[in-house]
């Protein structure tokens, strides 16, 4: 998994716990269409940049399916767990529109920039094999170059002081758009708002959803 940015070097795995959510939410919200496909979740934080990949491995085939997500971010803001909920609805919505498109969806195969709550976000479409991508790198002896760029003496939330949670995935949240004032301010921000994934109810096989192009 290749950052968007030339100067992310260092970074830091997603918690534990936070991939275990991630990954909770997306096989709660798309169980009817993975089925025994494998989630692969995989995240991480660097500097200025935050970056998720979703991907589904289906059985018996070397190609995965991934959808990439980055924002950049400002440690100084405090914002990394606000722009891992960013991440997380925009792959989400890739994902949805992969499934009712039959996996046809004409998704940027390289970095590509879309307008998202007065902020940007970068998308791109791989499909590398994260198993067969790690072996390879042990076979080369690339493994141990990797770890080095994992931060082993600061935590990048921690650096950003973040003592937030995932709450925003929860379904127990008050879903946008319950009252009249909230309907009207989203039709009001509809095309700046970007994917809305985990605050809205689930989503149904072939229903309609905000287009990321």
């Amino acid at each position: 998994m290749q950052p968007r940015l030339k100067s992310s070097k260092k970074w830091t795995a997603f918690p534990p716990e936070y991939q275990a959510q991630i990954e909770s939410v997306f096989q709660d919200h798309f169980s009817e269409h993975l089925g025994e496909n494998k989630l692969v979740i995989e995240g991480r934080i660097y500097p200025e940049e935050v970056l998720l990949r979703v991907g589904i491995h289906e059985k018996g085939r070397l190609r995965q399916a991934n959808f990439e997500v980055s924002m950049s971010y400002d440690p100084q803001k405090k914002d990394a767990v606000e722009r891992i909920h960013n991440c997380v609805d925009a792959a989400a919505s890739m994902m949805l529109e992969y499934f009712d498109s039959e996996g046809e969806a004409d998704f940027p195969r390289s970095w590509q920039e879309y307008p998202f709550q007065n902020q940007k976000l970068y998308l791109q479409y791989t499909t590398e094999n994260t198993e067969l991508e790690a072996q390879a790198d042990a076979l080369l002896g690339e493994g141990d170059k990797a770890l080095v760029k994992e931060e082993e003496t600061e935590d990048a939330l921690a650096r950003a002081s973040v003592d937030e949670s995932l709450s925003s995935l929860s379904e127990d949240e008050s879903i946008p758009g319950e009252g009249e004032d909230d309907e009207e301010e989203d039709e009001a921000s509809e095309e700046d708002r970007g994917p809305k994934m985990f605050g809205a109810p689930k989503k149904k096989k072939g229903a309609k959803k905000d287009d990321l192009h």
